[in-house]
């Protein structure tokens, strides 16, 4: 169910250069809101005068707590809209709309508070041509779309820079529960680590790379793979972040048969469907088009078809 809820302002603080947390009171939404899914919001407080900027912005959740009836966001200022947000005070209102999308696909829990709910449409068939023999990433596939993904899985989280946003939710879901969760975290620099502390204070295992070198191993995070502890195969991935990380990551999957899915990022207008303007084709070979709003945001990574080039790298 999606509600509209005038959303109090709890805090809005900055935690890095650019990057902000924003916590907003939003009982409705937060009892409603799933790992991976969003909210559609405005970006001026009521007590501004001005219209402008005129649409909403998507969100995703980095936390709800549905007890206590908050949900929160981390964003980094990238224009007007953002920047306006950033100047939203406590006790202030914003217009919130959701929970919206499709979220992550969760294990099957031992109790009904995270029911399983897949974002992997439904296929015709996964046997493969050959003989009718399905490849081990099709039955590993056939598994999550069946939603018999086992409670307490291994599942491994691979987030770069403000992609680890929705993943930090979902650690914490899957942490509480029973899953081993391992985190491979991208970034910059070490200042734009911001979510590390929190993940490590979840529960999770966390790997840690830097573009410059000053946290963790110096390089791209999907350099982390041969770094996995080697009793440790995944039963799931799941991935948000540029999208050239995310080539990079559904490479690994179906070189070892690893059901996976991915969030991706897109400008909305209407965040429901309605408008078409967050319309992408998913592979070249598809007729139709997906709404990354109401569609995704979260796809499995079967479903996509990355461009030439972006999951390969130069070595040199």
């Amino acid at each position: 169910m999606v509600f509209l809820e005038d959303a109090e302002v709890l805090k809005n603080v900055r935690v890095a250069d650019g990057i902000y947390e924003l916590a907003c009171r939003a009982p409705q939404i937060a009892g409603e809101g799933k790992p991976g899914q969003f909210v559609h919001m405005t970006v001026s407080p009521h007590r501004s005068t001005t219209s402008s900027p005129l649409l909403r912005r998507p969100f995703s959740f980095y936390g709800v707590n549905a007890e206590a009836g908050t949900v929160s966001i981390l964003y980094r200022i990238r224009g007007l809209g953002t920047s306006l947000l950033a100047e939203a005070r406590p006790g202030e209102h914003l217009s919130m709309l959701g929970p919206l999308g499709t979220g992550f696909t969760l294990p099957l829990a031992e109790s009904p508070v995270f029911p399983v709910e897949s974002s992997v449409p439904p296929t015709k068939s996964c046997a493969s041509p050959i003989q009718g023999a399905a490849s081990p990433q099709e039955k590993a596939f056939s598994k999550v779309e069946k939603g018999v993904l086992p409670a307490k899985s291994t599942v491994l989280l691979v987030g770069g820079g403000m992609g680890i946003a929705p993943l930090v939710y979902l650690a914490d879901s899957l942490v509480d529960m029973g899953c081993q969760v391992e985190v491979f975290y991208g970034a910059e620099t070490c200042g734009e680590l911001v979510a590390l502390e929190r993940l490590e204070q979840i529960g999770a295992n966390c790997h840690v790379a830097t573009v410059d070198g000053s946290a963790g191993y110096k390089g791209p995070v999907t350099d982390l793979f041969p770094f996995l502890p080697p009793k440790t195969s995944p039963d799931m991935i799941y991935s948000c972040g540029p999208l050239e990380m995310m080539a990079h990551v559904a490479r690994f999957a179906k070189e070892r048969g690893i059901p996976g899915e991915v969030s991706l990022e897109s400008h909305m207008a209407c965040g429901v469907g309605a408008c078409l303007g967050c319309a992408v084709r998913l592979k070249s070979t598809d007729e139709g088009y997906a709404k990354v709003c109401s569609d995704g945001p979260v796809f499995s990574i079967d479903r996509l078809e990355f461009e030439a080039g972006e999951g390969e790298r130069n070595e040199s």
